[in-house]
């Protein structure tokens, strides 16, 4: 999902994010049908969206050349703090999320040896 991906990118980068939920884009379908649509765009496994970062004047060089809509959705920032992705709504309160996305493997049962 949005928030465990962007995750593991400022944690490599050792930055934080700021994203602003109201920003993140979701289908008008998706909306009208489902009441958690904003908890499935931030931590569901499918999104075909791609995050990448820029500086303000990279960002409209690159709305300018592309023939796709372009979100921005955030800002990263260098505070040091433990949470990585800091998620806040329209009033800039933050939110916690209840997923952040899909753990692989996390359901699996072991595999006995079979002798």
């Amino acid at each position: 999902g949005l928030i465990a991906d962007l995750g593991h990118l400022c944690q490599a980068s050792k930055v934080n994010a700021k994203i602003k939920i109201d920003r993140v884009p979701v289908h008008p379908l998706v909306k009208a049908n489902f009441p958690d649509y904003q908890e499935l765009a931030l931590s569901g496994g499918e999104e075909y969206e791609l995050v990448f970062t820029a500086d303000k004047v990279t960002m409209e060089k690159v709305k300018r050349a592309l023939d796709c809509p372009v979100s921005v959705i955030g800002e990263i920032t260098d505070e040091s703090l433990p949470i990585r992705v800091i998620l806040v709504n329209s009033k800039g309160n933050a939110v916690t999320p209840t997923k952040t996305g899909w753990e692989h493997f996390k359901n699996e049962v072991p595999k006995t040896k079979v002798a």
